[in-house]
């Protein structure tokens, strides 16, 4: 995902998220509105901290966010992208229907995979655009 000052931005996208997440795709952010919930992206750029929700329907934060309601994905792990400056820029990130673990392989595959997302975006600053 990629942040844009008001929306993330789908750049990339595999397996069954495509169903979902098509390239292009934009999601607005919560920002200040107290009344919407969080964007899990969202939180992941503003706090500049990897983000783990279990299951959103019982999470204080993100019960009733937009991917719970819309696509029934209840379950994340994000983790920031930083840009050549150090800047967060963007998420790699996993999401679920069913609440779930990650295990030390799998949030090991998902770290190398924004070491790579990062080696490209650090290399060409436009290619999360």
């Amino acid at each position: 995902m990629r942040s844009e000052p008001g929306a993330m931005a789908v750049a990339a996208t595999a397996g069954e998220a495509a169903e979902h997440y098509t390239v292009g795709s934009v999601g607005k952010k919560a920002g200040d509105d107290q009344n919407r919930v969080p964007l899990y992206c969202e939180r992941v750029v503003d706090s500049g901290d990897e983000v783990f929700v279990r299951d959103s329907r019982v999470d204080e934060l993100f019960a009733g966010n937009e991917d719970e309601i819309e696509f029934g994905l209840t379950n994340y792990l994000g983790l920031p992208v930083h840009n050549a400056a150090g800047e967060v820029v963007g998420t790699v990130c996993v999401l679920d229907e069913v609440a779930r673990e990650y295990s030390p392989a799998e949030r090991d595959e998902l770290v190398g995979l924004r070491a790579q997302v990062e080696t490209i975006v650090r290399a060409d600053g436009s290619a999360l655009g």
